[in-house]
């Protein structure tokens, strides 16, 4: 029999406590919180009907039918408008990199490299393609690892900044590094942290509002098919609707004029991308890109919001719920209702050197001293210099730091007549009671009531805004009554899917995934979910088969890589391990448990010297386990 110093055993022994090292790292039941977020609904519902079609107004191209034309189709006839438009910062929220190479600064001036989080981040030109590279740095100054992306496309108008789009086999992600317009300065994107540097997988959700439309795959969630963008920026359609019959020449109510159409409708069209809330969810058979101008917003979506204890509430951060607080809103002059076209010509941007006369101009459609209006009644020598009597929005619509993305401000939308205090989310989400905004939109009721409510507990919950303890029952019981309303409702099962694995209930979560797994059998989202459930409930054979499934679909996420590795080892399947584990850090050499992983195989080779060489880096890199990771090592020297 072989003792402990034989190559077999010390293989076994070595590769056992790799496999618990491993599992250092996976603390959590289920991680990544765009993975559990609730998906777009892309699955029809008996309960519904498509209002799209059950629609009986005079505009005819709100019809599923009428197919889009593109910008370029509108510009013979609209030319000065679509020049306008494309100065505007929505005609800007989506461009190829090539576009935006010669018009971004790169110099050691605008924070470029930087170091943040133990790793210098660098923008780099080669040419006509824009590398965003990131590097751990050895003592001597040597690169100890890096990883570059290429970007493909740049995000956001430029008003507040930029983020960069890489795309990976269909897939897009997001790269850690941004430009903040308003301090001139590259650094790192907002919510990136060490466990997601090597890239954030942006989900179609993310993009409905900075891209025209995207070409989704049909089976794979947020995963898109060439050409990945239908249009780049925000286009004519999105807010005017299909226009193949009004290109064709048929100008009898063959495109919609926001213009014309009644308060709530008109605002809707802004409400597509303006409203964001604490959750936002798809109702029930409805698709992201199913919206069409001239319907009413609540056919197509709920959005959670913090109920509001009276008219001076001052929780709201969204413009949306901020102007619907302004008492210039809330009391209509001469029949005239104040929406975000009142003031916001969504054609023609304003420049800060324009911004005081045109918004007084605006201001004083109702408050004309002229016409007997009220006007502002704080005499000029009471300003400070910095405001005068003929900059309204100075005073009543004062800038306030964004709490949520550093170096970057909004405009206070409440029009207050003396601001007391800046708008400000409430911190402690658990203290507040949801609505849906669009919730007096239903004369007889909102059948799909506690449906949005369950989903959008769910969704808050996945994102750690809300305390599973706290809300998951109420969450299930809300489920289970949508589900008693419409059984084949499978977002609904989904919804229910994901409080099992956040209660820990993995048999039933498995049973869930199992259920919905044979009409989603490329759904990598459910895979992962079922694999997870597998695992906790002690079926390896079955959690290491849905692991890999979800892999071959989509490699880039290297948690569940690390998670695959771990049960391969267990099944002794080192070759397929060690390719994993590979593969993780080709995609992510940062990935300390992947590292760890490669450090566990070259020492099985008796490789040591590499091995320590591995170690070492992995040592800069700095885990928050790092004493307990270094105690493994020494014990595999031994």
């Amino acid at each position: 029999m072989p003792n402990e110093s034989t190559p077999t055993n010390r293989g076994r022994t070595l590769l056992a406590g790799t496999l618990a090292a491993l599992f250092l790292s996976l603390g959590c039941f289920f991680m990544a919180r765009w993975l559990l977020s609730v998906p777009t609904d892309n699955h029809p519902a008996s309960e519904s009907t498509d209002p799209r079609r059950a629609y009986r107004g005079p505009y005819r191209n709100i019809h599923p039918d009428v197919g889009y034309v593109g910008d370029a189709a509108c510009f013979d006839c609209h030319k000065e408008i679509a020049q306008s438009f494309a100065r505007h910062p929505m005609g800007r929220s989506l461009v190829r990199v090539e576009e935006m190479l010669d018009r971004q600064d790169y110099g050691s001036e605008t924070n470029n490299p930087f170091t943040v989080l133990g790793r210098r981040f660098e923008v780099q030109r080669q040419g006509n393609r824009l590398l965003h590279r990131q590097t751990l740095v050895e003592e001597k100054g040597q690169p100890a690892i890096e990883l570059t992306h290429e970007v493909q496309w740049v995000i956001g108008s430029g008003a507040k900044g930029y983020s960069y789009l890489t795309e990976q086999d269909g897939y897009l992600m997001q790269t850690p590094i941004s430009w903040f317009a308003h301090e001139k300065r590259w650094d790192l994107s907002p919510g990136f942290g060490p466990s997601v540097l090597a890239g954030r997988m942006v989900p179609a959700s993310c993009l409905f509002c900075h891209a025209n439309r995207l070409r989704e795959h049909p089976q794979q969630p947020d995963r898109f098919v060439p050409p990945v963008f239908d249009g780049h920026a925000i286009g004519c359609e999105r807010c005017h609707g299909p226009g193949a019959l009004h290109a064709a020449g048929d100008m009898d109510h063959t495109i919609v004029n926001p213009e014309r159409l009644t308060p709530q409708l008109r605002d809707a069209v802004c409400e597509q991308c303006h409203l964001e809330g604490e959750a936002r969810l798809m109702r029930a058979g409805r698709a992201l890109f199913d919206y069409r101008p001239g319907l009413p917003a609540n056919d197509f979506w709920a959005v959670l919001v913090q109920e509001r204890k009276g008219s001076n509430d001052a929780k709201a951060v969204n413009h949306v719920e901020q102007m619907y607080q302004s008492k210039c809103f809330s009391h209509p002059v001469n029949g005239e209702q104040l929406g975000c076209i009142t003031c916001h010509d969504p054609h023609v941007h304003i420049g800060s050197e324009q911004r005081e006369v045109h918004y007084r101009n605006k201001c004083l459609k109702c408050h004309n001293e002229a016409e007997g209006q009220t006007t502002c009644s704080r005499p000029e020598s009471k300003f400070d210099g910095k405001k005068s009597q003929g900059n309204c929005i100075a005073c009543h619509m004062p800038r306030y730091t964004h709490s949520d993305i550093p170096h970057t401000a909004s405009t206070d939308h409440r029009i207050v007549r003396r601001p007391k205090e800046e708008p400000i989310r409430e911190a402690d989400l658990e203290r507040v009671a949801f609505v849906d905004f669009y919730r007096d939109r239903f004369p007889r009721g909102d059948a799909q009531a506690e449906r949005s409510l369950g989903l959008g507990l769910v969704k808050m919950m996945n994102e750690k805004l809300l305390q599973p303890q706290r809300h998951a029952e109420e969450a299930l019981r809300l489920l289970e009554s949508a589900l008693g309303r419409d059984p084949t409702d499978l977002s609904v099962r989904e919804g229910k899917l994901e409080l099992y694995l956040l209660l820990n209930r993995a048999a039933e979560a498995l049973s869930e995934a199992e259920l919905l797994l044979p009409e989603q059998r490329e759904n990598w989202q459910l895979l992962f979910q079922a694999a997870a459930a597998a695992q906790a409930a002690g079926q390896v054979d079955r959690a290491r088969d849905y692991w890999q499934r979800g892999l071959d679909i989509n490699p880039y996420v290297a948690d569940y890589q690390i998670r695959l590795v771990s049960l391969l080892i267990r099944a002794r399947k080192f070759d397929e391990a060690n390719r994993h584990c590979e593969q993780i850090l080709r995609y992510d050499p940062f990935n300390v448990s992947g590292r760890q992983a490669r450090i566990g195989f070259l020492l099985e080779n008796g490789q040591r010297d590499e091995a320590k060489r591995e170690f070492e880096i992995l040592r800069r890199l700095k885990p928050s386990d790092l004493p307990q990771r270094e105690e493994w090592f020494r014990k595999q020297l031994r």
